[in-house]
C-alpha cells in the first residue's frame, strides 16, 4: 500500500490525478471545516459581494473594489443570487470556492505544464503555510488562487497537436488570461514576465497572448489609476523590513511563526537572501527556466506587497497581519525547491520537510466560526432593513431593502 501511493503521488496518470483531487480536497476540509459544515459570511463575501448583487444586480459583475474588478465573486454571486434562497448563499460561495481550489490543483496536470512532481507540486496549493487560512473556501480571497491559474499559462508550452485540439488549448488559455485577469490586480505584476517570454520566443501564440495580457491590464490599471490616492508618504526602517522578512515571511516559512519570531531577524533575512542567490545560480547553472520564473514572481509579489504598505510597513510583522499577501511567494519557493534537479538536490527534501511541519505550526486548522444564525437574518431580506453580523467579528452587511435594484 504504501509503495502504491509513493508511485501515485510521482506520476501524473489517471489515478495520480484523482488521488491528489481528493487529498485536496480532505486537506481544504480538514484545515477550514466549519467553512463547509458550517458556512457563513466571511468579510467581503457580505460586505462587498452579497450585497453588491443584491443592490445592483448583474451590474454589480462591473463595479470594482479595492481598486480593480472581481469578476469571478461577482459571477459566483449572481449565480447564487438567481438559483438559490438566500439561506444557502453562503454555502453556494464556500463550496464554489472549494470547486475553483480544485481546479486550479487540477490545472497543475496539464501535459503542457512540464514541471517535475506534478503532484507534489499540485499538493502544494493547499498544504503550504498559511495563518489562519484566510485565502481558503471564501469567494473574498479566491483572487489569490485564480493568480495560479495565470502563473501555469505563463509557464505552458506553446500549443501543439500532440496535447490535443489547437483550437481548444488556445480558447482555454485565453478564457483563462481573461476571466484570471480579470479576478484581482495580479496580470499586472505578471506583464512583465509575459512579455519577456515573447521576447525569448518570437511565436504568433506567444504575441497574441502578451497581447491579451496587455488589455486585461490596461483594463485593470484603468480601475487601479482612477481609484488612486495621492503619493502616500515612505516610511522606510530597514529594521521594519528585516523584521517582515526575517520573522513574518522567511521564518515563518520554514520556522514556524511562533519559533521564528524569537530569533534574530536580521539572520533569517540573510539566510532568504543567500537561499534565493542559491536557487538563482542554480537556475542560471541548470538552465531551469522554471526556478526562474518562479523565484522572479516570488520577488514581484513582494515587492508589490512592499509598495501597498509604504507608509504603514509595520503592519505587516504581526504574524496574524496580511498572511495573504505571502501565499504566492510561498508557493513559488516551494515549487522552485521541487523544480530543484540535478546535483545536491537531495537537500530539497530538508527544505521541503521544514515547510510541511512549519505549515503544521502556523494556525494550519482554523477556528470555528461564529455562528451569527444566517438564518434567522436571511428569511427576513427583502422585508426590513437589517444590520447582519458575520466573521470576522465586528462586520456586519447592512442591507436596505429600499436599495435594491427591481
Amino acid at each position: 500500500m504504501k509503495s502504491y501511493f509513493n508511485r501515485k503521488l510521482n506520476d501524473s496518470s489517471r489515478d495520480s490525478i484523482l488521488l491528489v483531487l481528493c487529498l485536496a480536497a480532505l486537506i481544504l476540509i480538514f484545515r477550514k471545516t466549519d467553512a463547509l459544515i458550517n458556512p457563513q459570511f466571511w468579510a467581503e463575501d457580505g460586505t462587498v459581494f452579497f450585497l453588491g448583487q443584491y443592490e445592483f444586480g448583474v451590474s454589480a459583475l462591473f463595479k470594482d473594489y479595492a481598486g480593480y474588478l472581481h469578476l469571478v465573486p461577482r459571477v459566483i454571486a449572481l449565480f447564487a443570487d438567481s438559483f438559490f434562497p438566500y439561506s444557502l448563499i453562503p454555502t453556494v460561495y464556500n463550496y464554489s470556492s472549494l470547486l475553483v481550489t480544485l481546479f486550479v490543483v487540477l490545472s497543475i496536470f496539464s501535459p503542457r505544464f512540464e514541471l517535475n512532481n506534478k503532484p507534489l507540486a499540485a499538493l502544494a496549493i493547499v498544504l503550504i503555510p498559511h495563518y489562519g487560512n484566510e485565502i481558503f473556501l471564501n469567494i473574498t480571497n479566491l483572487q489569490w488562487i485564480l493568480s495560479i491559474l495565470l502563473i501555469v499559462v505563463l509557464l505552458k508550452r506553446n500549443p501543439a497537436s500532440k496535447y490535443g485540439s489547437l483550437t481548444l488549448q488556445y480558447l482555454l488559455d485565453i478564457s483563462i488570461i481573461i476571466i484570471c485577469g480579470l479576478t484581482g490586480p495580479f496580470i499586472v505584476f505578471l506583464l512583465p514576465l509575459f512579455g519577456y517570454k515573447y521576447f525569448q520566443v518570437k511565436k504568433k501564440y506567444n504575441l497574441l497572448i502578451a497581447v491579451i495580457v496587455s488589455i486585461i491590464t490596461l483594463i485593470q490599471l484603468s480601475f487601479i489609476t482612477s481609484n488612486a490616492a495621492s503619493s502616500p508618504k515612505i516610511n522606510f526602517s530597514l529594521e521594519t523590513y528585516s523584521q517582515i522578512i526575517g520573522h513574518k515571511f522567511w521564518g515563518s516559512f520554514l520556522l514556524g511563526h511562533k519559533i521564528a519570531y524569537n530569533q534574530n531577524h536580521y539572520v533569517l533575512s540573510c539566510m532568504y537572501l543567500v537561499v534565493i542567490f542559491l536557487l538563482f545560480w542554480l537556475a542560471y547553472r541548470q538552465k531551469n527556466i522554471y526556478i526562474f520564473f518562479f523565484l522572479s514572481i516570488n520577488f514581484i509579489f513582494i515587492l508589490a506587497t512592499f509598495y501597498k504598505f509604504i507608509s504603514n510597513p509595520e503592519i505587516l510583522t504581526i504574524p496574524s497581519n496580511g498572511p495573504r499577501y505571502f501565499y504566492i511567494p510561498y508557493l513559488m519557493l516551494t515549487w522552485s525547491l521541487i523544480a530543484w534537479q540535478g546535483k545536491y538536490a537531495q537537500w530539497k527534501n530538508i527544505f521541503l520537510l521544514l515547510i510541511l511541519i512549519s505549515s503544521f505550526k502556523n494556525e494550519f486548522r482554523s477556528q470555528a466560526f461564529i455562528d451569527y444564525n444566517w438564518q434567522s437574518y436571511s428569511d427576513r431580506i427583502d422585508q426590513e432593513n437589517l444590520a447582519i453580523p458575520i466573521n470576522p467579528e465586528g462586520w456586519s452587511i447592512d442591507v436596505n431593502v429600499k436599495s435594491k435594484i427591481n
